[in-house]
């Protein structure tokens, strides 16, 4: 997916938890193991690492560092070292081919994702099978170009207007690209086949006849490129969240589709029309922009119109954690109180002015369809938000002179591959519209539907027959068609409330927390009460004396 507005929607998991020392130890000591190149099938030569998780402690893990050509089309040029953390297996019947994680994004650390408050998955897929933790190209510790100092930073005191905004930001690209080109990074090595032949160069380096493939998000993208390109070196794969060949531009209507499902959601909890309300709190924006102040950034405040608004709410659609936020702030701003919303549109605005290069080049590399370009403007006119969901691109990339991987890479294609498709029915990045459309070629393909679930933590946690499912269908044991439910978002309801959810403590455990209160209240009267009694018998004990 467009990563312009993942700081909101799909943020990238932190890269490491190592100490820089540590971290700059450990590769000077595996550079000096020989370098696996491409081609070459000597298996990768592994040395101890532990992995630490930020949850569930320190796990048992190899780490290796192989080398792959920058491009393949200049197999005599420089080279890219890549890092793969394996996770060797603690069960299973030796029957599973490894499994190589792709994170999303594009930008997203594998070895990062395993860390965070998803790795009881990986940890359940470790039981039946070797999991390898892939940083891609430009990722993590796999080389990452340097950040661009040019950042577009947008007048906190004016309302983001769509047409001046865009042109400062294809300004701000142009020049990042200029800097990128200047200090020696390559962009048209950062293309989604590239890293397909990434993978297909790690498992030569395995020395194993296949692998499967699980990928998340931009994850899923980059492996169905993978089985395009490499099927018979591919054994199954698991795709969640599904970003198809040509998904890369979001369709407007999705977003307005996922509207009236929360709203149906939020009605529920005390939120009467949603979608009403965000046509309204639109409407009005249009007519006079409204200044807010967010907390989060340190008391900030801004001027917002309704482009501000439309990115601001197509970007929190997205995940669950800002899904819970939207109703509350929309009901405030229809009140006349913009602070929340302030909130979701300076992270949007952050977010829009900065660029990195394996993201940006990645997402205009794979491109769109001229259809699919077409039926996403078309549905930008009948949607709420416009063009909102994707902004800046399409647009941004046109005249940027970055590689286009052509209309064969985008093209729909059949599979007999055994596929385990996973979809949230609340996904605002990756709908569940995206894996129905590519069902009906996978001739072996499994769809399990996760009800409730968004583009966030709960499409993997939220039910453990999430995990089950996964490991199930890597160890070549047969799965069904399943539809599975999560409980449907909490909406904040109030500041409080908001405080306790980005604080993280949920209800319950503010129930528990009061129970103790009370109880050391009722303890301390009760103590209270003794020691005056007994004060009491002591001074009528002194005036009979």
């Amino acid at each position: 997916m467009a990563y312009f507005l993942r700081g909101i929607s799909d943020p990238v998991p932190p890269l490491s938890t190592l100490s820089a020392c540590w971290m700059v130890a450990l590769m000077m000591f595996v550079g000096m193991l020989p370098a696996q190149a491409a081609g070459n099938e000597t298996p990768l030569q592994f040395v101890p690492y532990a992995f630490e998780t930020e949850q569930h402690g320190t796990v048992a893990a190899e780490v290796a560092f192989f080398e792959v050509p920058r491009r393949r089309d200049d197999p005599g040029g420089p080279h890219m070292r890549l890092r793969v953390v394996r996770l060797p297996t603690t069960g299973g019947d030796d029957e599973a081919s490894p499994v190589v994680y792709l994170a999303g994004g594009p930008g997203g650390s594998g070895v990062g994702t395993a860390r965070g408050p998803r790795w009881p998955v990986f940890e359940r897929v470790q039981r039946e099978a070797d999991v390898l933790l892939l940083d891609q190209r430009g990722t993590g510790l796999s080389e990452p170009p340097p950040p661009c100092p040019h950042i577009q930073r947008f007048d906190d005191d004016r309302p983001l207007n769509r047409e001046v905004a865009l042109a400062a930001l294809r300004y701000t690209a142009a020049r990042c690209i200029t800097y990128w080109r200047e200090v020696g990074v390559d962009l048209a090595a950062y293309t989604t086949a590239e890293s397909a032949a990434d993978l297909e160069d790690l498992r030569r380096a395995l020395g194993v006849p296949q692998i499967s493939l699980w990928g998340m998000s931009y994850g899923t993208h980059l492996a169905l490129a993978s089985l395009r390109l490499y099927g018979p070196s591919v054994d199954r794969v698991v795709l969640m969240g599904v970003e198809g060949p040509d998904d890369t531009l979001k369709l407007p209507l999705a977003a307005d589709a996922l509207l009236e499902d929360l709203a149906l959601i939020a009605r529920d909890q005390g939120f009467e029309d949603l979608t009403g309300m965000t046509r309204r709190v639109l409407t009005r924006l249009r007519q006079e922009p409204a200044q807010g102040r967010s907390f989060m950034h340190r008391g900030r405040e801004v001027t917002m119109g309704a482009y501000d608004a439309q990115l601001a709410i197509a970007a929190a659609l997205g995940r669950r954690s800002t899904q819970q936020i939207l109703p509350l702030a929309l009901r405030d701003a229809e009140r006349g109180d913009h602070n929340l919303l302030a909130t979701l549109v300076l992270s949007v605005r952050e977010q829009l002015g900065e660029f990195r290069a394996m993201p940006m080049a990645m997402d205009l590399a794979s491109g769109y369809s001229p259809h699919r370009r077409a039926l996403a403007k078309a549905q930008a006119e009948d949607s709420l938000f416009d063009d909102a969901l994707n902004f800046p691109f399409p647009m941004l990339g046109d005249g940027l002179d970055l590689t286009d991987l052509g209309e064969a890479f985008r093209a729909p294609f059949q599979s007999d591959l055994p596929t385990l498709f996973i979809s949230g029915t609340l996904d605002g990045r990756t709908p569940p519209a995206n894996a129905q459309a590519l069902l009906p070629g996978f001739s072996d393909a499994t769809h399990l539907l996760v009800r409730g679930a968004s583009h966030d933590d709960e499409l993997w946690l939220g039910d453990p027959k999430v995990a089950a499912h996964v490991a199930s269908f890597l160890a070549r044991r047969p799965v069904v068609d399943v539809d599975l439910e999560v409980p449907p978002p909490a909406m904040a309801r109030g500041k409080f409330g908001l405080l306790l959810q980005v604080l993280g403590i949920s209800t319950g455990k503010v129930a528990a927390l009061l129970g103790v209160l009370v109880t050391l209240v009722l303890l301390v009267l009760v103590f209270l009460r003794r020691w005056r009694l007994r004060a009491r018998i002591r001074h009528s004990g002194r005036g009979r004396q």
